[in-house]
């Protein structure tokens, strides 16, 4: 499976649906600053760059580019107080001009809170180059988590549908060895989709499958109805709308992911919360009201 088929934009594998990127946090990035030429040692790398894989291939490739060409489209950044600049867009731009052998930029200076620093790196990764859609999917929960964003507030920020982001947060309720796996290329982002709802051994076991004999999406969907017909139980049901709005409202409260379950057969359910350190731990319990905040 190749990397270029594999690596598909939040925009792609949820379809479009007619929402795109307008590049209007750019935009008014560019315009709010002036262009400014500097060292390459003082810039900083942004604190919010969603990427987490460098693209070495494409790295090579942007570097000939300037060495031919020169940066034809400046960074952006921000000034930092304790002096340099923090790369708001253009982290690859950057590295490349470094391998290129530059040692000034073009870079437009701008002021920009932490909420817009983090919308500009996302947006500008999504616009230039593929993130890989774990990259995607953990840029879109920082966001929501770290500003205290709802869904609706995200989406308008990033001018994309709610259920986009729902759907793109949703990988990240998969086995973290199929993240991985999506991640480095080896499954896109519908494998991952047709695999949620699956226990986490399920997961893994029909991954390594579709990986090992190259299925497509579809076929794993087929295998996966397949093992839905000899366990019931993993099948996803059709959501209650009001489960639904339920577990919406406790996911915005508590800034996480929560997932509701309910069997009404059997009179009974539960409500699982999702967190990723025992930081994110802590802070779930102090928003519970069963922790004590520190000071």
């Amino acid at each position: 499976m190749s990397r270029s088929k594999a690596l598909k934009s939040l925009g792609d594998w949820i379809g479009a649906g007619g929402h795109s990127f307008d590049g209007s946090l750019l935009n008014s990035a560019s315009e709010a600053g002036t262009i400014q030429s500097l060292n390459l040692e003082q810039l900083v790398a942004g604190r919010y760059q969603p990427r987490q894989r460098m693209d070495e291939a494409y790295l090579a490739e942007l570097a000939q580019s300037i060495r031919q060409f020169g940066i034809i489209e400046p960074l952006v950044a921000r000034p930092l107080a304790e002096g340099g600049y923090e790369i708001l867009a253009g982290h690859m731009r950057w590295q490349a001009a470094r391998q290129a052998g530059l040692t000034q930029v073009p870079v437009v200076v701008r002021e920009a809170d932490d909420r817009a620093a983090a919308a500009i790196a996302l947006v500008e990764n999504l616009l230039r180059r593929d993130l890989n859609p774990i990259e995607e999917a953990r840029a879109l929960r920082r966001l929501r988590e770290e500003f205290g964003l709802t869904q609706e507030q995200l989406a308008e920020t990033l001018g994309i549908s709610q259920s986009a982001i729902s759907r793109a947060l949703g990988l990240l309720n998969l086995d973290p060895a199929v993240q991985t796996h999506i991640e480095e290329g080896r499954l896109e982002a519908g494998h991952g989709k047709a695999l949620l709802g699956l226990s986490g051994a399920a997961q893994i076991r029909l991954a390594e499958q579709a990986i090992r004999d190259g299925w497509s999406v579809r076929e794993l969907e087929r295998r996966r109805a397949l093992l839905a017909e000899t366990q019931p139980v993993a099948l996803p049901t059709v959501r209650d709308p009001d489960l639904a709005r339920l577990e919406e409202r406790l996911r915005e409260r508590l800034a996480a992911p929560v997932r509701l379950r309910y069997d009404a057969g059997r009179g009974r359910g539960r409500i699982e919360i999702g967190f990723s350190s025992l930081e994110e731990c802590d802070g779930l319990l102090e928003r519970l009201g069963l922790r004590e905040a520190d000071g």
